[in-house]
C-alpha cells in the first residue's frame, strides 16, 4: 500500500520534470528557421498533388479540402488547417507578402528569417496566437502558407511548410 502512495506522489515530479526538458519555443522556431533555409535552398520536393492548374507535394498525414481552388488551397492535418494563398500575378522574388506583415504586424512578430537565391524571396515568420499557441508563416514569392501551432509543433510545422510552398509549380 505505501508503495502506490509513493508512486501518486513522485508522478506529479516526473510530469513536470518532462515537460520542463521539452524544447523551448525560442529553441523550435531557431531549429526550424534552419531547416527552411535549408529547404528553401535546395532541390524542391516533387509535388504529389495537382489542383487546376497548381502542383503541390502534400505531405503524409494530410489531405486536401474539397472546396480549395487554384489560388486558396486548404490542407488538414489531424486537427490542424493549413491556407495555401497563391497570388499568381506575383513572381518568385515578390516581398508582397513580407511588405504585408510588416505593415500589419510589425510589433507583433515573434522571429522572422528571409531567404534569397537564384531570384526567390522566402521567409519564415513566427506570431504568438494566444496562449502557448503561434500563427506560423512560411512564404516564397507570390505563395504564402500559413497556420496556427501549439508551441510543441513548431519545428515540424516549418520543416513542413516550407516543403509544401517550395514544391508548388504552377501551369500556365
Amino acid at each position: 500500500m505505501s508503495r502506490n502512495w509513493l508512486r501518486i506522489a513522485i508522478a506529479p515530479f516526473i510530469v513536470i520534470t518532462l515537460v520542463a526538458c521539452s524544447d523551448s519555443a525560442e529553441e523550435q522556431t531557431g531549429e526550424g528557421i534552419k531547416v527552411a533555409k535549408e529547404l528553401f535552398q535546395n532541390e524542391p520536393v516533387e509535388p504529389n498533388e495537382q489542383i487546376k492548374s497548381v502542383e503541390l507535394f502534400v505531405p503524409g498525414g494530410f489531405s486536401i479540402q474539397e472546396d480549395s481552388d487554384d489560388t486558396n488551397i486548404i490542407l488538414n492535418s489531424k486537427s490542424d488547417l493549413y491556407v495555401l494563398f497563391i497570388n499568381p500575378n506575383e513572381e518568385q522574388d515578390s516581398h508582397l507578402f513580407y511588405d504585408l506583415l510588416n505593415a500589419e504586424k510589425k510589433n507583433g512578430i515573434y522571429a522572422l528569417e528571409t531567404f534569397e537565391q537564384n531570384g526567390r524571396f522566402g521567409f519564415i515568420a513566427v506570431l504568438p496566437s494566444g496562449d502557448e499557441q503561434f500563427e506560423i508563416m512560411a512564404s516564397i514569392g507570390g505563395l504564402k502558407l500559413t497556420t496556427i501551432s501549439k508551441k510543441a509543433n513548431i519545428y515540424k510545422n516549418i520543416e513542413q511548410m516550407m516543403k509544401i510552398v517550395r514544391s508548388v509549380k504552377i501551369d500556365a
